[in-house]
């Protein structure tokens, strides 16, 4: 349905359409409806709710009687998800997911609610809920999220530990990501520039170093493309973080191992899942927090804040504020692949 006049060309007696909030908004009226003529022809409509769009604007339609030949269900999650896992089951899953997830998606994805429709993109973000000093650890893992850009050249530093501090809404795990520096070059940048700064803060670190980036920057694996931004990435860093080998005084020849991980997947997430990953880092649905950013990390600070959905979509606005969402984005990048809000943690076997 990316291209519904393929499914054009003959009358039908029924069909189901999947995913409809994932469809374009003209595939019902103007690919469907003229096919379904004959006597008795049906359409089901299928999906999970996706904002306020075009498939809300059915539901609407339908639930207030303008349209009078069809009806509207939702079943939710806590109402019929026990018929398939048992009570007790059912209720661990159902609190797995309020621990994971914001709790817009949580209603939207378990509960069949299409969610009140919100500009700001990062709506889990509260700077009073989530700024503090966050110290910086030379032997701790530095994990390096990218974006490539010329105006601005980007960067955020991060580490994950346990938290210590007295915000009691912070999950006292080990799993909390610090935000301890962003890299920031606002003008007539480039990726070899960013590294370069890094290298200028960072390059007596002692712990592991893993970057994640935007993956079109190169084509799967970055050695696979000569001249890319994760190419030189891996040139620039390599040399001080990656394996070496070297001769001491005595003609005694040692080689270190790499600290240099490269983690870019082949091909971006979708934008909506990945934020949706750094929503669900921010705030999940039973208020806890999993990030904390330092100060000084002004410019990531304002993208939470002030990154802005295009009004009435679900793309983020880049050419009203065209300095915001980079920073954002390399923050994101870094999230969803290291904490994908979805997770693993169930599997339900149709029979």
């Amino acid at each position: 349905l990316d291209r519904p006049a393929r499914v054009e060309g003959g009358f039908w007696d029924g069909g189901i359409v999947d995913e409809y909030g994932d469809c374009r908004p003209d595939v019902v009226n103007e690919h469907i409806l003229p096919m379904l003529v004959r006597p008795g022809a049906y359409l089901d409509i299928v999906g999970s709710p996706a904002g306020r769009n075009h498939w809300y604007d059915l539901v609407e339609r339908i639930k207030s009687g303008d349209l009078p030949n069809a009806a509207h269900f939702t079943w939710k999650g806590s109402e019929v998800l026990h018929l398939y896992l048992g009570e007790q089951r059912a209720a661990e899953v159902l609190a797995q997911a309020r621990a994971s997830m914001d709790e817009d998606c949580y209603l939207q994805e378990w509960e069949g609610a299409f969610t009140s429709p919100r500009n700001q993109v990062y709506y889990g973000f509260r700077a009073e809920d989530h700024v503090e000093p966050c110290p910086y650890d030379p032997k701790a893992t530095l994990f390096i999220g990218f974006d490539f850009n010329v105006s601005p050249g980007v960067a955020i530093c991060c580490q994950e530990r346990r938290y210590t501090g007295s915000n009691p809404k912070v999950d006292r795990s080990e799993d909390v990501t610090f935000c301890v520096d962003e890299i920031w070059i606002g003008q007539n940048s480039n990726t070899f520039q960013v590294c370069v700064e890094l290298l200028r803060r960072y390059g007596a670190h002692e712990g592991e170093i893993w970057v994640f980036a935007d993956a079109s920057g190169g084509s799967g694996h970055s050695s696979q493309v000569q001249g890319s931004d994760l190419d030189l990435i891996e040139k620039c860093l390599n040399p001080v973080f990656g394996s070496r080998t070297i001769s001491d005084a005595g003609g005694v020849v040692m080689t270190y191992r790499s600290r240099l991980t490269m983690d870019v997947p082949a091909s971006n997430p979708p934008v909506r899942a990945r934020v949706n990953s750094v929503n669900a880092r921010l705030r999940a649905v039973d208020g806890t927090i999993r990030v904390r950013i330092d100060p000084k990390c002004k410019h990531l600070i304002r993208d939470l804040e002030g990154v802005q959905y295009k009004k009435g979509t679900g793309d983020i606005d880049k050419a009203g504020a065209p300095d915001l969402s980079h920073i954002s984005d390399a923050f994101g990048y870094y999230v969803h692949r290291l904490h994908p809000m979805t997770e693993g943690w169930l599997q339900v076997t149709q029979f």
